[in-house]
């Protein structure tokens, strides 16, 4: 069914978009606290307690958070997760007094206690009124093979982050995109700062590839994830070419491929921003999305 709403996907984009709005599709039995705050399987952990999803109470005050991708029951990039948790918090002028150790031992118990080893784990630490630490599975959608080889549908929409590098909650941003991703059918939105730069995508980065050369936005304008920062060390090792800039949305029509980079998408070519199509199948993106592949099989071997 799937493959066939994709192979068809001008035709029928709305059912093909519900099919993979895996938000809905997973919470749709959940009552409606859990349903909101989009809590997967038994139990979640707060403050070091297991605890049953039903018990659940959502934080209300000031929040950092980090999404991490667990694969065969091994959280992936962990030391890069907790450090960019911690720097967040910084950035905020705040401080996190759970230790590293303590919230990777945390989400091990999560993953044992649910009997989970695959999936997306969404932990956080609210400041106010009252610190707390939680941690549980959420929804998650991974791309399939179809996907990779022919490539996602994205829109622009002028928007950015309110102190992107650091990972806080900023709901008004992300109910614009997904209502923007649910009403175009849309795989992501792809934001537009107020230099008419192309930046990121709202829960992902961007890259575009010219001549050869790879291009990204500046760390400074972007929320700098995982994902990204593992395609960098990718390219350089690799001594592949990268440019990092502001790129305008003039520059789209020139860039002769495109990706996101995701703790969802992992590297995903991109068949189109607005009315800019770009080419899939291009052998540097293609060894991108193999070797990254081959980074978290690594990854998981050093780390069972």
């Amino acid at each position: 069914m799937f493959l066939f709403l994709w192979q068809n996907r001008t035709v029928f984009p709305e059912l093909l978009y519900s099919w993979i709005d895996s938000y809905n599709r997973i919470i749709a039995t959940f009552d409606d606290k859990i349903k909101k705050y989009m809590l997967l399987h038994q139990y979640f952990i707060r403050d070091g307690d297991v605890l049953e999803v039903k018990d659940f109470q959502p934080n209300t005050g000031i929040e950092i958070y980090e999404v991490i991708r667990v694969k065969d029951g091994v959280p992936l990039f962990m030391e890069d997760h907790l450090k960019r948790f911690y720097h967040s918090a910084w950035i905020c002028h705040l401080e996190i007094p759970v230790k590293g150790r303590e919230i990777l031992s945390m989400l091990k118990l999560l993953i044992e206690r649910n009997g989970e080893k695959e999936g997306n784990i969404r932990f956080s630490y609210c400041f106010r009124p009252k610190g707390v630490f939680h941690a549980y599975f959420i929804p998650h959608y991974y791309p399939g093979r179809e996907m990779i080889e022919t490539g996602v549908f994205c829109g622009l929409l002028q928007a950015e982050r309110n102190n992107p590098n650091a990972k806080t909650v900023q709901t008004g941003l992300r109910e614009i995109a997904d209502k923007m991703i649910r009403e175009q059918g849309l795989f992501e939105a792809i934001l537009i700062n107020q230099k008419g730069e192309i930046t990121e995508g709202s829960r992902s980065n961007l890259f575009f590839l010219k001549n050869g050369i790879f291009m990204t936005s500046p760390a400074e304008d972007v929320l700098p994830g995982i994902t990204r920062q593992k395609v960098l060390e990718i390219i350089s090792v690799t001594g592949m070419e990268v440019v990092i800039k502001g790129i305008s949305i003039q520059e789209l029509a020139g860039a002769d491929g495109a990706f996101l980079t995701g703790t969802s998408p992992k590297v995903l070519p991109i068949r189109k921003i607005g009315d800019y199509p770009f080419s899939v199948g291009l052998p540097e993106i293609n060894q991108l999305v193999k070797d990254y592949d081959d980074l978290i099989g690594k990854y998981i071997k050093n780390n069972r």
